[in-house]
């Protein structure tokens, strides 16, 4: 009897370490996600993005340039694509007149450049010289997502 008493006050105890031990496990954040929250690399829901594969920045002005011209005056239109391994997205809101790229690197840093006004012109300049950044036009805005 004495046995059982004993197998049975090892079992409740072997059970009990187990059950702590998941419990602490799980407070660890095993299984939390790559992305932080609040960071995450997307469009906004409201605009149309189209999705290509490796692109420069002329090729993406090029593109962002095209749906510019074959969407309704107004509209809010991006292109995603890669370059040099991060995934960026250039979007162009026409009623707010900015640019806007998203970039993520394949290190995971997300920074946000804004080009303020003259869409058409800075995508024109884009084309040529791989750079939204047009002489004579306000700069870019450009943060880290993190900070």
């Amino acid at each position: 009897m004495k046995i059982f008493r004993a197998l049975a006050a090892i079992l409740v105890a072997a059970l009990a370490l187990y059950g702590f031990g998941r419990f602490f496990l799980s407070q660890l954040g095993a299984g939390r996600a790559l992305e932080p929250p609040g960071v995450i690399q997307a469009a906004p829901p409201d605009f149309h993005v189209v999705e290509r594969g490796e692109l420069s920045a002329a090729e993406a002005a090029d593109a962002l340039a095209t749906l510019l011209l074959a969407r309704p005056p107004g509209g809010k239109v991006g292109v995603k694509f890669q370059r040099a391994g991060s995934v960026v997205y250039w979007l162009a809101d026409t009623r707010a007149d900015t640019l806007e790229e998203s970039a993520a690197s394949a290190a995971g840093t997300r920074v946000q450049t804004v080009w303020r006004g003259h869409i058409p012109e800075r995508l024109q300049w884009a084309r040529a010289h791989g750079d939204p950044a047009a002489p004579g036009l306000p700069p870019p805005e450009k943060r880290n997502l993190y900070h």
